[in-house]
């Protein structure tokens, strides 16, 4: 075996197909990143057993064969050499890459060893094509509230939902305390409910960029595959049902306000500030004549914003984590938004001053009044 390439795009593949390699135990053949050459490239690969991803790289290859390398140490020792370009060499049962006046004798792992990338058996209409640019803003924008510990697998996932008669995609995250839901138009005839690891999504946000290209899906019952020109992507759905979160939407409301996004954006920064001396970043809002008012304190000292508002309905003292209305209003690009509120102990709604492109809740925080 032995291929020269690039440095730079190397470590591109790398860094796109790393994430899936198995981190929990070492001297196994999943903590390795699997390279074989194909015609004048090298495809990528790396499989937990749950998650796989794939890319391909660039290469003038010399001599076939195929090797498999501990993902973290190839990246770090070939982070580390020049620019320029690599050759990878094979020596017994090690492999040279060398570059410029650098060189590194890396042991191999038995590559017959490695799993076989899954193969996706998905019929066509279970099938969705979307923009990378729009799928990576729904991801973006949801991602943050899906839960993280482990407790409750079926709510680290993100629901994609497709509706054919109203024609649109939904991805909906929830963690017990907020939820988020982003909608886009898609013509299609496929009906599509599966929760899908938001590590997974995260991970092919991270890697896509915001260009014109698309990114097809495939589901099975047990199954996602992502594809785009860059990578591919396969991981297994979560079992369980998940949340019926239409049933958790207050359909009306008592109080409500229409805000300057970004206004209030600064102002719940300034909050945090001292908010966040606290664990449980809390924050007082009244909302009254016009203005809410925050307020935030700790042993370091109080902040208070007072912001106008268009204001319907009844007066409210309610009081919130800032960490958790920050994440929204940090995605929400809408000039103003629609906060609403049916007292101070339900969850507070944020969605569009028209439409229905996004809907955001936060749980607030029960305090004496």
């Amino acid at each position: 075996m032995k291929f020269i390439c690039n440095k730079e795009e190397l470590i591109k593949g790398i860094n796109i197909v790393m994430r899936a390699a198995y981190g929990k135990y070492q001297k196994s053949i999943l903590e390795c990143i699997h390279i074989k050459t194909v015609e004048q490239s090298l495809v990528l690969d790396a499989f937990d057993m749950t998650t796989a991803m794939k890319t391909t790289v660039y290469a003038q290859v010399e001599q076939p064969g195929e090797t498999a390398i501990p993902a973290r140490i190839l990246y770090d020792i070939v982070n580390k050499f020049p620019s320029g370009e690599l050759i990878f060499e094979r020596e017994e049962a090690s492999i040279r890459i060398s570059g410029a006046n650098s060189s590194a004798v890396l042991s191999e792992m038995d590559a017959q060893q490695f799993p076989a990338f899954p193969e996706m058996d998905a019929a066509e209409d279970k099938k969705i094509t979307i923009k990378q640019k729009i799928f990576k803003e729904m991801i973006d924008k949801t991602a943050f509230s899906a839960y993280t510990a482990e407790d409750r697998p079926i709510f680290t996932g993100l629901l994609i939902e497709t509706d054919p008669d109203a024609g649109t995609l939904s991805v909906v995250g929830i963690d017990g305390i907020r939820m988020a839901k982003k909608v886009t138009p898609i013509s299609t005839k496929t009906k599509i409910k599966a929760v899908v690891p938001s590590k997974m999504l995260k991970e092919a946000s991270r890697i896509m960029n915001e260009e014109d290209g698309d990114v097809t899906l495939c589901f099975n019952d047990n199954a996602c595959y992502l594809s785009s020109e860059s990578v591919e992507i396969f991981t297994r759905l979560l079992d369980g049902e998940f949340i019926n979160y239409r049933a958790i939407i207050p359909m009306q409301y008592k109080t409500r306000v229409r805000v300057n996004t970004g206004l209030f954006e600064r102002s719940l920064e300034l909050m945090m500030v001292l908010a966040r001396e606290d664990s449980s970043n809390l924050i007082r809002m009244s909302i009254e004549n016009s203005y809410i008012d925050l307020q935030s304190k700790s042993e370091y000292g109080e902040t208070q914003d007072k912001l106008p508002v268009d204001m319907q309905g009844d007066m409210l003292r309610i009081a919130f984590n800032a960490k958790f209305l920050l994440d929204v209003f940090k995605v929400v690009e809408d000039e103003e938004v629609y906060m609403e509120f049916t007292g101070r102990l339900q969850p507070c709604v944020i969605k569009p001053v028209s439409g229905d492109e996004f809907l955001y809740l936060v749980v607030p925080v029960n305090v004496a009044e």
